[in-house]
Protein backbone atom coordinates (compact mmCIF):
# COMPACT_ATOMS: atom_id res chain seq x y z
CA UNK A 1 0.00 0.00 0.00
CA UNK A 2 1.11 3.58 -1.06
CA UNK A 3 -0.24 7.21 -0.43
CA UNK A 4 0.08 10.56 -1.26
CA UNK A 5 2.00 12.87 1.22
CA UNK A 6 -0.39 16.09 2.08
CA UNK A 7 1.62 19.27 2.56
CA UNK A 8 1.03 21.60 5.59
CA UNK A 9 2.48 25.27 4.76
CA UNK A 10 2.41 27.13 8.11
CA UNK A 11 2.02 30.95 7.53
CA UNK A 12 1.03 33.86 9.71
CA UNK A 13 -2.61 35.70 8.58
CA UNK A 14 -0.97 39.23 8.68
CA UNK A 15 1.70 37.78 5.92
CA UNK A 16 -0.10 36.94 2.49
CA UNK A 17 2.87 38.41 0.59
CA UNK A 18 4.76 34.93 1.74
CA UNK A 19 1.86 32.93 1.57
CA UNK A 20 1.71 34.28 -2.49
CA UNK A 21 5.39 33.45 -3.01
CA UNK A 22 5.46 30.06 -1.69
CA UNK A 23 2.50 29.16 -3.26
CA UNK A 24 3.63 30.39 -6.60
CA UNK A 25 6.78 28.15 -5.98
CA UNK A 26 4.72 24.77 -4.79
CA UNK A 27 2.74 25.43 -8.12
CA UNK A 28 5.65 25.47 -10.26
CA UNK A 29 6.96 22.47 -8.64
CA UNK A 30 3.36 20.50 -9.10
CA UNK A 31 2.41 20.58 -5.14
CA UNK A 32 -0.73 21.68 -3.81
CA UNK A 33 -0.54 22.45 -0.02
CA UNK A 34 -3.00 22.89 2.83
CA UNK A 35 -2.39 26.54 4.80
CA UNK A 36 -2.05 26.19 8.08
CA UNK A 37 -2.70 29.42 10.46
CA UNK A 38 -0.01 30.54 12.42
CA UNK A 39 0.44 31.55 16.17
CA UNK A 40 1.19 34.97 16.20
CA UNK A 41 3.72 36.63 18.66
CA UNK A 42 2.64 39.92 18.30
CA UNK A 43 -0.83 39.05 19.10
CA UNK A 44 -1.28 36.32 21.11
CA UNK A 45 -0.24 36.64 25.12
CA UNK A 46 2.01 35.04 26.52
CA UNK A 47 0.36 33.54 29.18
CA UNK A 48 -1.33 31.73 26.28
CA UNK A 49 1.71 30.70 24.88
CA UNK A 50 3.44 29.76 28.42
CA UNK A 51 0.89 27.27 28.68
CA UNK A 52 2.26 25.52 25.67
CA UNK A 53 6.20 25.86 25.61
CA UNK A 54 8.23 27.35 28.68
CA UNK A 55 9.67 30.24 28.25
CA UNK A 56 13.21 28.64 30.05
CA UNK A 57 14.90 25.20 28.54
CA UNK A 58 18.13 23.50 28.02
CA UNK A 59 19.04 26.51 25.54
CA UNK A 60 18.43 28.56 27.90
CA UNK A 61 15.65 31.68 27.87
CA UNK A 62 13.51 31.67 24.91
CA UNK A 63 12.11 34.35 22.57
CA UNK A 64 8.48 34.72 22.34
CA UNK A 65 8.69 34.45 18.64
CA UNK A 66 10.58 30.86 18.68
CA UNK A 67 7.32 29.82 20.96
CA UNK A 68 5.08 30.81 18.62
CA UNK A 69 6.67 29.02 16.07
CA UNK A 70 7.11 26.12 17.66
CA UNK A 71 3.15 26.28 18.97
CA UNK A 72 2.39 26.96 14.81
CA UNK A 73 3.36 23.62 13.85
CA UNK A 74 1.72 21.81 16.42
CA UNK A 75 -1.16 23.23 15.13
CA UNK A 76 -0.06 21.53 11.37
CA UNK A 77 -0.02 18.38 13.84
CA UNK A 78 -3.34 18.45 14.59
CA UNK A 79 -4.60 18.85 11.42
CA UNK A 80 -2.39 16.33 10.34
CA UNK A 81 -4.43 13.76 12.88
CA UNK A 82 -7.37 14.79 11.92
CA UNK A 83 -7.07 13.14 8.52
CA UNK A 84 -6.70 9.62 7.56
CA UNK A 85 -3.10 10.26 5.66
CA UNK A 86 -0.47 8.12 7.45
CA UNK A 87 2.51 10.92 6.59
CA UNK A 88 2.61 14.66 5.90
CA UNK A 89 4.80 17.11 4.88
CA UNK A 90 5.51 20.54 7.32
CA UNK A 91 6.62 23.31 5.53
CA UNK A 92 7.47 27.14 6.30
CA UNK A 93 6.53 29.38 4.06
CA UNK A 94 10.29 30.71 3.18
CA UNK A 95 11.29 27.60 1.92
CA UNK A 96 13.23 26.61 -1.13
CA UNK A 97 12.03 23.07 -2.81
CA UNK A 98 13.87 20.69 -5.28
CA UNK A 99 12.81 20.38 -8.72
CA UNK A 100 12.21 16.43 -7.63
CA UNK A 101 9.81 17.64 -4.67
CA UNK A 102 6.42 16.20 -6.23
CA UNK A 103 8.07 12.71 -7.35
CA UNK A 104 9.24 12.68 -3.46
CA UNK A 105 5.16 13.15 -2.39
CA UNK A 106 3.85 10.99 -4.74
CA UNK A 107 4.06 7.94 -2.59
CA UNK A 108 4.94 7.42 1.02
CA UNK A 109 6.60 4.02 0.51
CA UNK A 110 10.21 4.81 0.37
CA UNK A 111 10.14 5.89 4.38
CA UNK A 112 11.04 2.53 6.32
CA UNK A 113 8.04 1.59 8.96
CA UNK A 114 10.41 2.72 11.54
CA UNK A 115 11.22 6.08 10.70
CA UNK A 116 9.17 8.76 12.01
CA UNK A 117 10.62 11.93 10.89
CA UNK A 118 12.32 12.73 7.56
CA UNK A 119 14.45 15.77 7.26
CA UNK A 120 14.09 17.17 4.13
CA UNK A 121 16.06 20.41 4.68
CA UNK A 122 19.87 21.73 4.53
CA UNK A 123 20.05 24.19 7.58
CA UNK A 124 22.31 27.23 6.64
CA UNK A 125 24.49 28.09 3.47
CA UNK A 126 26.71 25.78 2.35
CA UNK A 127 27.82 22.48 3.38
CA UNK A 128 27.77 20.87 6.80
CA UNK A 129 29.25 17.50 8.17
CA UNK A 130 26.91 15.22 10.17
CA UNK A 131 27.21 11.61 11.65
CA UNK A 132 24.79 9.63 9.67
CA UNK A 133 24.37 6.17 10.22
CA UNK A 134 24.54 4.02 6.37
CA UNK A 135 21.93 4.19 4.07
CA UNK A 136 18.25 3.37 4.37
CA UNK A 137 16.45 3.63 1.30
CA UNK A 138 16.07 6.23 -1.33
CA UNK A 139 13.56 8.80 -2.13
CA UNK A 140 11.67 7.84 -5.81
CA UNK A 141 14.72 10.53 -7.49
CA UNK A 142 17.30 8.55 -5.87
CA UNK A 143 18.63 10.77 -2.93
CA UNK A 144 19.99 8.62 0.14
CA UNK A 145 18.36 8.46 3.66
CA UNK A 146 20.60 8.29 6.14
CA UNK A 147 19.26 7.90 9.44
CA UNK A 148 20.45 10.87 12.11
CA UNK A 149 23.36 10.45 14.38
CA UNK A 150 24.73 14.04 15.10
CA UNK A 151 22.13 16.63 15.66
CA UNK A 152 21.38 18.93 13.09
CA UNK A 153 18.66 21.85 13.08
CA UNK A 154 16.10 23.76 11.37
CA UNK A 155 12.34 23.44 10.87
CA UNK A 156 11.56 24.15 6.91
CA UNK A 157 11.07 20.99 5.97
CA UNK A 158 10.51 17.51 7.43
CA UNK A 159 7.70 14.68 7.02
CA UNK A 160 6.38 13.25 10.11
CA UNK A 161 4.84 9.54 10.52
CA UNK A 162 1.47 10.08 12.66
CA UNK A 163 3.22 8.06 15.29
CA UNK A 164 5.55 11.12 14.96
CA UNK A 165 2.98 13.57 15.39
CA UNK A 166 1.50 11.92 18.32
CA UNK A 167 4.56 11.48 20.31
CA UNK A 168 5.34 14.96 19.26
CA UNK A 169 2.02 16.40 20.65
CA UNK A 170 1.92 14.21 23.39
CA UNK A 171 4.44 16.60 24.94
CA UNK A 172 2.09 19.73 23.95
CA UNK A 173 3.09 21.41 26.93
CA UNK A 174 6.24 20.67 28.53
CA UNK A 175 7.93 22.15 25.03
CA UNK A 176 11.04 23.41 26.74
CA UNK A 177 13.24 24.13 23.18
CA UNK A 178 12.16 25.60 19.85
CA UNK A 179 10.59 22.81 17.21
CA UNK A 180 13.84 21.89 15.25
CA UNK A 181 15.45 21.12 18.34
CA UNK A 182 13.23 19.07 19.77
CA UNK A 183 12.30 16.83 16.62
CA UNK A 184 16.28 16.74 15.61
CA UNK A 185 19.13 17.69 18.51
CA UNK A 186 19.62 14.60 20.15
CA UNK A 187 21.25 16.32 23.18
CA UNK A 188 18.27 18.15 24.14
CA UNK A 189 15.23 16.65 22.63
CA UNK A 190 13.11 14.37 24.77
CA UNK A 191 11.65 12.57 21.75
CA UNK A 192 14.63 12.22 19.32
CA UNK A 193 15.10 8.80 19.79
CA UNK A 194 11.85 7.43 19.64
CA UNK A 195 11.65 9.49 16.17
CA UNK A 196 14.69 8.09 14.76
CA UNK A 197 14.61 10.82 12.16
CA UNK A 198 16.56 10.17 8.75
CA UNK A 199 17.68 12.89 6.47
CA UNK A 200 18.06 13.06 3.24
CA UNK A 201 21.08 13.24 1.12
CA UNK A 202 21.69 15.59 -0.55
CA UNK A 203 18.88 17.78 0.73
CA UNK A 204 15.91 18.20 -1.06
CA UNK A 205 15.00 22.07 0.82
CA UNK A 206 16.50 25.38 1.79
CA UNK A 207 15.59 28.44 3.75
CA UNK A 208 18.55 30.13 2.19
CA UNK A 209 17.05 30.72 -1.42
CA UNK A 210 16.08 34.39 -0.39
CA UNK A 211 16.74 37.43 1.62
CA UNK A 212 16.77 36.98 5.26
CA UNK A 213 13.13 38.19 6.23
CA UNK A 214 12.74 36.43 9.04
CA UNK A 215 9.50 37.48 10.90
CA UNK A 216 10.65 36.08 14.54
CA UNK A 217 14.03 37.70 15.01
CA UNK A 218 12.17 40.81 16.11
CA UNK A 219 10.52 39.01 18.51
CA UNK A 220 13.53 37.34 19.61
CA UNK A 221 14.97 34.08 19.18
CA UNK A 222 16.75 32.01 22.27
CA UNK A 223 18.18 35.10 24.52
CA UNK A 224 21.49 35.57 24.42
CA UNK A 225 22.54 36.53 28.00
CA UNK A 226 25.95 38.30 29.21
CA UNK A 227 28.61 37.71 31.91
CA UNK A 228 27.90 35.08 34.26
CA UNK A 229 24.59 33.66 32.74
CA UNK A 230 25.99 33.10 29.29
CA UNK A 231 29.20 31.48 30.98
CA UNK A 232 26.71 29.12 32.39
CA UNK A 233 24.14 28.45 29.38
CA UNK A 234 27.53 27.50 27.86
CA UNK A 235 28.29 24.96 30.26
CA UNK A 236 24.99 23.53 30.07
CA UNK A 237 25.17 23.27 26.27
CA UNK A 238 28.93 21.89 26.37
CA UNK A 239 27.35 19.08 28.93
CA UNK A 240 24.69 18.55 26.87
CA UNK A 241 26.87 17.38 24.04
CA UNK A 242 29.83 15.60 25.99
CA UNK A 243 26.69 13.18 26.78
CA UNK A 244 26.59 12.45 23.67
CA UNK A 245 30.32 12.27 22.49
CA UNK A 246 30.59 8.69 24.10
CA UNK A 247 27.73 6.79 21.98
CA UNK A 248 28.79 9.00 19.22
CA UNK A 249 32.44 7.78 19.13
CA UNK A 250 31.41 4.51 19.56
CA UNK A 251 29.22 4.43 16.31
CA UNK A 252 32.17 5.88 14.78
CA UNK A 253 34.43 3.86 15.75
CA UNK A 254 32.54 0.55 15.08
CA UNK A 255 31.50 1.88 11.48
CA UNK A 256 27.74 2.11 12.51
CA UNK A 257 28.15 5.74 11.35
CA UNK A 258 30.71 8.07 9.85
CA UNK A 259 30.81 11.71 9.09
CA UNK A 260 28.39 12.26 5.39
CA UNK A 261 28.83 16.20 4.18
CA UNK A 262 25.72 17.13 3.30
CA UNK A 263 24.60 20.01 0.88
CA UNK A 264 21.30 21.38 -0.80
CA UNK A 265 20.91 20.29 -4.56
CA UNK A 266 18.71 21.60 -6.44
CA UNK A 267 18.54 18.12 -9.22
CA UNK A 268 18.31 14.74 -7.62
CA UNK A 269 22.05 13.13 -8.21
CA UNK A 270 22.24 11.66 -11.60
CA UNK A 271 22.41 7.05 -11.68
Amino acid sequence: MTAQIPVYVINLDRRPDRLARIAAHLADRGVTFIRQSACDAASVPEAEIAKIIHAHGPLGQLGLGDRACTISHTLAWRAFLETDARHALFLEDDIYLAQDIAQTLASDAWIPPSCHAVKLEKFNAGTSRLLLAPEIGQTPTGRALHPMRSRHVGGGAYILSREGARLALSHRGRYRVPIDHFLFNDTVSPIRRALAPAIVVPAMATQRAYAYESDIAPLGKAIRPKGWKKRLRTLRRGLNEVNQAPRQLWQWATGQARIVEVSFAETPPQP
